[in-house]
Order: C-alpha cells, then sequence, then structure tokens
C-alpha cells in the first residue's frame, strides 16, 4: 500500500510523466486491463498530447513489436488480422483513431529499397486496413461510432525525398473518403485530419534515427506543430454533435504553406 500511495504521490505532483511498461505487465490473464489502468491513469492526470509526457511501450513488448497483435508489423505475413476481430470484434468501441505512421528512408520512388517500400504499406495502410475491418461491422450494427484517420499533408500533395510516405498517405486520404460514402446513411462519422510538420520526432528516420540531426534540420529553425495540437483538433472533432462531420481537415504550422510550381532552364537566359 505504501509503495501504491508513493507512485500515487510522484503522478499528482508530476507536470510531465512519461508511462512505460513492458512484458511483466501485459503476459498474464489481466494484461489488457493493466494497460487499460496505465493509459485511464495517463489521460486523468493530464498526460496524454503534450510534449514531454505519453504512453510508452519498451521494445520488445508483444502487443508492439513482439507478436504484432495490434496488426502492426514489418511484414503482412505478421499482422494477425484474425486475432485482431477475435480481440476487438465483439466490442462496443465508439471511437477508433488510427495513427500508424512510418516515414522511411529518404529517397526517389524509384531508388528507395523494396523493404522500406514494403514496411511503409504494411504499416500506414494494411494496419489500417486490418483495425477498420475489426471494428467498423460493429458500429454500423450500433448505428453509431467515429473513425478519425491520421493522414498527412504529404497525402493529396507531393513529398520530396519521401515518395513511398506520400503515395501511403494518399491511400489513407482515399480509404477515409471511401469509407465515409460507404457508410452513407449509417451515423457512423469519418475524419480524415492531415498535420503539416508536427515535432513528434518521426523524421529522425529521414536521418538515420538521428534525433540530433532531425532537431537541427527540420524542427528547430521552424515553428512546427506539437503532438498537443492534433489532440486538440482530434477532441474538436470527435466533440461535435450528432448531425455534423468534419470530414477532412488540414492542420499545419502559420508558416506553413504549400503551392507554387517550378520550370526547369535548359540554358541561362542571356
Amino acid at each position: 500500500r505504501s509503495v501504491i500511495d508513493e507512485v500515487a504521490g510522484y503522478c499528482a505532483a508530476s507536470k510531465r510523466s512519461i508511462f512505460c511498461w513492458a512484458m511483466g505487465i501485459t503476459h498474464h490473464e489481466h494484461g489488457v486491463g493493466n494497460v487499460q489502468m496505465i493509459a485511464n491513469l495517463a489521460i486523468a492526470t493530464g498526460q496524454l498530447g503534450r510534449p514531454g509526457c505519453g504512453l510508452l511501450p519498451l521494445r520488445g513488448h508483444s502487443n508492439v513489436q513482439g507478436q504484432r497483435t495490434v496488426g502492426v508489423g514489418e511484414k503482412s505475413a505478421h499482422m494477425p488480422a484474425d486475432k485482431l476481430k477475435e480481440l476487438f470484434g465483439g466490442r462496443e468501441i465508439d471511437a477508433v483513431i488510427n495513427a500508424a505512421g512510418v516515414l522511411g528512408v529518404t529517397g526517389t520512388i524509384y531508388s528507395v529499397p523494396h523493404e522500406s517500400a514494403q514496411e511503409i504499406l504494411d504499416v500506414n495502410v494494411v494496419g489500417i486496413h486490418n483495425v477498420l475491418s475489426s471494428v467498423v461491422p460493429g458500429m454500423v450494427e450500433r448505428n453509431r461510432g467515429h473513425i478519425v484517420n491520421i493522414g498527412s499533408l504529404a497525402g493529396p500533395y507531393p513529398s520530396a525525398g519521401q515518395p513511398m510516405y506520400s503515395a501511403s498517405k494518399a491511400a489513407v486520404h482515399n480509404m477515409s473518403a471511401n469509407l465515409r460514402m460507404e457508410l452513407f446513411g449509417t451515423d457512423v462519422k469519418v475524419t480524415e485530419i492531415r498535420p503539416g510538420r508536427v515535432r513528434t520526432g518521426m523524421h529522425a528516420e529521414m536521418f538515420e534515427g538521428s534525433h540530433e540531426r532531425a532537431n537541427e534540420i527540420l524542427y528547430d529553425p521552424y515553428e512546427c506543430l506539437n503532438a498537443e495540437d492534433i489532440a486538440n483538433a482530434i477532441d474538436y472533432v470527435l466533440s461535435t454533435p450528432p448531425h455534423v462531420c468534419v470530414a477532412q481537415i488540414e492542420v499545419v504550422p502559420t508558416h506553413q504553406v504549400v503551392g507554387g510550381t517550378k520550370m526547369h532552364q535548359r540554358e541561362t537566359a542571356k
């Protein structure tokens, strides 16, 4: 009891906490409940959606990178979609936020290695399909629910250096539009949120995992979005009344724009 009270004191006093867990928390009959309680504690203390806090399953955790039971893995053969349906198909899930994202290595569409391209598609596209296949039928049956797919500004627009990521987010854009069309006549909502540059650390993938380089080149010189900004957008679309559906929304830094054309000059003008 004294240990529990001590930890509770730390949580109550902390302004920023990261909740970590590994296999010891999940590998028994109450594993799911344990993770739910950890997540509830983080939510109750305001430790989600802000810089320097959140949930952190450690590497090797069976539900993240081990047995791939959340439907995301580095190979499509490792994604047990049937297991997902078994775990979540019968639950009354009211909201799903699909935020899977792998950026991949930098290159051109014809130079990105096949393994990187496959991983991007497996996580960013097939992973979302696995989740939708598991939860949407129940939403349709109950005639309520809200699916929020996190796309990207790179979806509808070309992304120099990250062509397969851009292609995967274009797929998310079209999946969201198709899903909304397919759910016409039901009260199930579909929203696609397309963020601009968000300071999440994801861009370190472009620099062989170097967060220092990502900070130096892509984050520190600019006023980027934070995860909290996207969390606020999600909160907004989920809080709209039943007759309102925010189908698409772009959330970008004030000083980030997309547009313009380029013309190649074969010879220098005289």
